[in-house]
């Protein structure tokens, strides 16, 4: 049965899923499978292969790694297998105890950055520091080069939304529109808002985000799509350069990564 699990797992990872790998490394008295018995979980709760036994200490802990991958933590957690009332106890009539570790593998989170100004020259930086893959894109030859942004995954020069729409969009991707106009900032986020992105903020005052969220609603964009979009941008933090205007962006996305609530400025009236 390992043999079957690490190769799913190996396939699964060659995939880049969203997976967590369930371990049992100690076990004290008696339970239904011992030390090194593993199972493979997703992002929903499903078990992909293996087991740790069945009954309520597998339920549990699947529905333990989905939140760990969802949090993206990798941790050790101990399951009492006994009846008692007691809030960390499982109703099962074994007696034992497990210890199991949740080693979640996630695919890597995205940036995807709709304009080559100041903030983004900031903004790339912070989030390479925090391991994200960085995607640029302008209409400027003169913004968009390996000189400003020699760590950047990928530059994409020409017109925005088209870009945008080559550019692959999944769960782990958080995009910034920060465009050198009104008029591009609309365009992108009309080009994305429908993606599965985890996290689309775009830059701009109340008043101007007002305008552009109007004119999207007569092109049919729903009120509740652009509910979903942190804008104006960022956790209101204070501050004007694009320094501190890139922290408040990048400190909002994690907090939207780990679903922590914090002061957004989309929310100041």
């Amino acid at each position: 049965m390992e043999g079957s699990l690490i190769k799913k797992l190996s396939q699964l990872l060659d995939e880049q899923q969203n997976i967590a790998l369930v371990t049992i490394t100690n076990s004290f008295g008696s339970c239904p499978r011992g030390v090194g018995a593993m199972m493979i979980v997703d992002s929903d709760g499903n078990l992909v292969d293996g087991t740790i036994g069945g009954g309520a200490v597998e339920e549990k802990a699947r529905q333990d790694a989905a939140e760990c991958i969802r949090r993206g933590i990798s941790k050790t957690i101990s399951y009492n297998l006994n009846e008692k009332a007691e809030e960390e106890s499982l109703s099962m009539i074994c007696g034992g105890k497990v210890d199991v570790f949740i080693h979640v593998f996630r695919r890597q989170d995205k940036l995807i950055i709709a304009g080559a100004g100041h903030i983004a020259d900031k903004l790339y930086k912070m989030a390479k520091f925090l391991g994200y893959s960085v995607t640029i894109l302008d209409d400027r030859q003169e913004m968009i080069t390996k000189d400003r942004f020699p760590d950047a995954d990928e530059l994409l020069l020409g017109d925005i939304p088209s870009n945008l729409k080559m550019v692959s969009i999944d769960e782990n991707t958080n995009i910034v529109i920060v465009t050198h106009g009104h008029k591009y900032d609309a365009m992108a986020l009309e080009t994305v808002i429908n993606s599965p992105a985890r996290y689309i903020g775009m830059i701009g005052s109340i008043n101007k985000v007002k305008t552009c969220f109007e004119i999207l609603k007569q092109k049919g964009i729903s009120e509740e799509k652009l509910s979903q979009v942190y804008s104006p941008i960022g956790i209101d933090l204070g501050g004007e350069t694009p320094e501190e205007i890139s922290l408040a962006i990048i400190a909002e996305i994690q907090a939207v990564k780990y679903g922590k609530e914090v002061p957004p400025l989309k929310n100041k009236k």
